[in-house]
């Protein structure tokens, strides 16, 4: 039986993730999301999305801060941190900002 795309994308992070140094994580997700579709044979868009789903699920373990599905929305998100009981909310536009600065980062990282 082969495995569900999940399956394979952990697997294959777990496998691979000594390999890349923090700074190298889009790498890491692209050989992923590479792997899923010639392997897999997973369309390039869904590949992307679960190899960052489950990137996002390697790097969580062991976290109690989590994304709270129930309260948000498409413009608001809401992270609960379970050890101190703290909700953390952000607009859509500030995770953009975030995301862009984080970009960003990791591209004068390289340099």
């Amino acid at each position: 039986m082969q495995p569900n795309l999940h399956e394979a994308a952990r697997g294959f992070l777990l496998a691979h993730q000594g390999e890349h140094l923090q700074h190298d994580k889009p790498l890491l997700v692209n050989r992923c999301a590479d792997h899923l579709k010639q392997h897999h044979g997973a369309h390039p868009e869904r590949a992307m999305v679960v190899a960052v789903q489950v990137m996002g699920e390697v790097e969580s373990r062991g976290n109690a801060t989590h994304v709270d599905l129930s309260a948000s929305t498409s413009f608001a998100v809401f992270v609960r941190d379970q050890a101190s009981g703290l909700v953390y909310a952000f607009t859509a536009a500030e995770l953009q900002a975030i995301g862009r600065n984080l970009a960003t980062a990791r591209a004068n990282a390289l340099h």
